[in-house]
C-alpha cells in the first residue's frame, strides 16, 4: 500500500525545494570568484599579461556587477566594455548579464596584479 504524505510533510517539503531552489536576494558579491594569472610578458618586456576571470557562483543570473579596486591601472588599453571606471568602482562586461556559474574575462598589463574586489551587483529572479 502506498504510503500518503500528510499535510505537514507536504509543507515541509515545498519549504525544503524553495530553499533549495536559491532567491535572488541571496546573491551577493561573495558569489563571485576572481582570479588573476600571469599570462607572461608584454610587448614592452616589462609588464606582464594578466588574465582575469570572474565566475558567477550563485544560482541566478547577475548583472551588473562593479568592482572596488584601488590605483587601478594598465599599460595596455583595456576594453571599456569589459572593464571600467564607474564613480568609485569599475563596472565589469557593461553590466551584462553573466549566467549561473558563467565566467566572464579580460586582460590587463602592468608590472603586478591589482586586488580586484566585488562590490555590488543586481540578481535575477530564479
Amino acid at each position: 500500500m502506498p504510503m500518503k504524505m500528510d499535510h505537514a510533510a507536504k509543507v515541509v517539503f515545498v519549504l525544503l525545494f524553495l530553499v533549495l531552489q536559491g532567491r535572488s536576494d541571496d546573491c551577493g558579491p561573495e558569489e563571485i570568484t576572481v582570479t588573476q594569472t600571469t599570462e607572461g610578458r608584454s610587448s614592452n618586456g616589462l609588464d606582464f599579461i594578466i588574465a582575469v576571470q570572474i565566475v558567477n557562483t550563485c544560482s541566478c543570473t547577475i548583472r551588473n556587477l562593479h568592482m572596488k579596486t584601488d590605483g587601478f591601472a594598465s599599460s595596455t588599453p583595456v576594453d571599456p566594455s569589459s572593464f571600467r571606471r564607474d564613480g568609485d568602482t569599475y563596472l565589469v562586461f557593461d553590466g551584462k548579464p553573466i549566467r549561473s556559474n558563467g565566467k566572464f574575462g579580460f586582460n590587463y598589463t602592468f608590472d603586478h596584479t591589482f586586488d580586484l574586489t566585488p562590490a555590488t551587483l543586481t540578481a535575477d529572479q530564479c
